[in-house]
């Protein structure tokens, strides 16, 4: 049988000791890359709920608008014409919103960026909230 003296016991106690630094180190870099990833996530996710209900504050104005202009006896042709406009306005700062959000972040948070379109940012935080319900 082999004896472990305390030369051997000392080795094994240095051993230990500085793998469980490195191991320690690395995890705590793991989980410090983890919890970022997180904090992100939910901040994006919380950015087009705010996104979403100025929408839904544009819809009322603009329904505010179609009653005044209805008021104003205006024909429905122009009435029209001005919804269209808006459309289109709502439509392109939707989607210049998510296009510059993607742009904006930094280089290296915009792979967790799975989107490039109003649809699919939707989508996203759809899919984020319904995670958070399970």
């Amino acid at each position: 049988m082999h004896e472990v003296t305390n030369q051997d016991l000392m080795v094994f106690v240095v051993l230990g000791f500085c793998t469980g630094v490195f191991v320690s180190f690395y995890l705590t870099r793991l989980l410090e890359v983890v919890h970022t990833w997180r904090l992100f996530h939910e901040t994006l996710v919380h950015i087009i709920l705010m996104c979403v209900s100025l929408i839904e504050d544009v819809e009322f104005i603009r329904e505010l608008k179609r009653k005044g202009m209805r008021e104003a006896e205006m024909s429905a042709a122009q009435i029209h014409k001005f919804e269209e406009v808006d459309e289109r306005t709502l439509t392109n700062w939707k989607n210049s919103v998510i296009l510059s959000l993607v742009a904006k972040a930094p280089p290296r948070f915009r792979s967790m960026m799975p989107f490039k379109t109003w649809q699919e940012a939707v989508h996203f935080m759809n899919d984020a909230f319904r995670g958070n319900d399970q």
